[in-house]
C-alpha cells in the first residue's frame, strides 16, 4: 500500500494529484508492500516496516560521481553508447525502460536526444521531481554540454502508442528489461535492492521488444547480463558490445 505525506506549498502537489488518480485507476500496484512517499522540495521514499531499508529511496541524478562521468564519457568509452549511436550523429534514442534514469543521461550527454519512459508509477514521479530540480538548478544546467533527456508522461511506449500521443520518430530504442536477480541480496547495492523491490522483473520482455523492432527506424539495443542469450526476437541479433558486467544486443531492422 502507498501512503502520501506531502507538504503545504510543494511544487510537486498537481504531480502527486496525478499519481494518484493514474493508481485509483490502475489497481493493483504496491499491494504486497507499505510505502510511504514523502514530498516537498524533493520526494522520498520509506519502505515502512522493513528493517533492512531504514533510509529514504530517492533518484539523485546528479551525485558528484555521475556528474564527473557525465562530463566525461565519450562515444568511445561508454559501451551503451557505442551500442546505441552506432554510426549515428545526434539520433532520436528512446529510452524504453528509464529507470533510474543514469543511461538517459549518459547518451544525452554524448549528442542523442533522448526521450525517458517509465512505466511504475514511483519511479516515474521520482524520475519527474529529479529532473524538476534540476531544471531550476543553473549550476547542473551549465555543466551539462547537451542539456536534459526529456521525461514523457507516465506509460511504457506502447501505452502510449496506443493513447494516441504525439512522439517523434525514434532512430534508436534503448531496452534494458528487469530480470529476477541472480546475484545474493546482500552484494547488491542498497538502491538496487529497493528498485528491485518496487519495479519487480518484466514478465513480457520478448513481446515488448518485438513491439520496439517495429517502432524503431534504425536499430533496437537491449540490455542483457554476460552470461545470458539473446533475446530470441523476430530479427536476430545483429551485433553486440560488451560491458564490464553486461552486454549489449544491437538488432538492425531499418524501418
Amino acid at each position: 500500500m502507498l501512503k502520501f505525506d506531502v507538504a503545504n506549498g510543494s511544487p510537486f502537489v498537481d504531480a502527486v494529484e496525478k499519481l494518484k488518480a493514474y493508481l485509483k485507476e490502475h489497481q493493483g500496484f504496491y499491494q504486497n508492500q507499505d510505502f510511504l512517499l514523502k514530498v516537498a522540495d524533493t520526494a522520498q521514499l520509506y519502505l515502512e516496516n522493513n528493517d533492512d531499508f531504514n533510509k529514504p529511496f530517492t533518484i539523485d541524478l546528479f551525485n558528484q560521481k555521475l556528474l564527473w562521468r557525465l562530463n566525461h564519457s565519450g562515444k568511445g568509452s561508454e559501451a551503451v553508447c557505442k551500442a546505441v549511436l552506432s554510426n549515428l550523429d545526434k539520433p532520436i534514442v528512446f529510452d524504453a525502460t528509464a529507470g533510474l534514469g543514469r543511461e538517459s543521461l549518459i547518451l544525452q550527454s554524448v549528442g542523442c536526444k533522448v526521450y525517458m519512459f517509465e512505466r511504475n508509477p514511483i519511479i516515474w514521479f521520482l524520475l519527474h521531481t529529479a529532473l524538476y530540480s534540476a531544471q531550476n538548478n543553473q549550476s547542473i544546467l551549465d555543466s551539462l554540454k547537451n542539456g536534459l533527456p526529456t521525461l514523457t508522461n507516465l506509460g511504457s511506449f506502447k501505452d502510449q502508442v496506443a493513447r494516441g500521443e504525439l512522439l517523434p520518430s525514434p532512430d534508436v530504442i534503448y531496452y534494458d528489461p528487469m530480470f529476477p536477480q541472480r546475484q545474493k541480496s546482500a552484494l547488491v547495492k542498497k538502491d538496487m535492492r529497493v528498485f528491485h523491490e518496487l519495479v519487480g522483473f518484466d514478465e513480457d520482455t520478448t513481446e515488448y521488444a518485438n513491439f520496439l523492432l517495429t517502432k524503431t527506424k534504425h536499430h533496437l539495443v537491449v540490455k542483457r547480463p554476460s552470461n545470458e542469450e539473446p533475446l530470441k526476437l523476430d530479427l536476430r541479433c545483429s551485433s553486440q558490445v560488451s560491458g564490464k558486467a553486461c552486454r549489449f544486443d544491437c538488432y538492425y531492422c531499418g524501418n
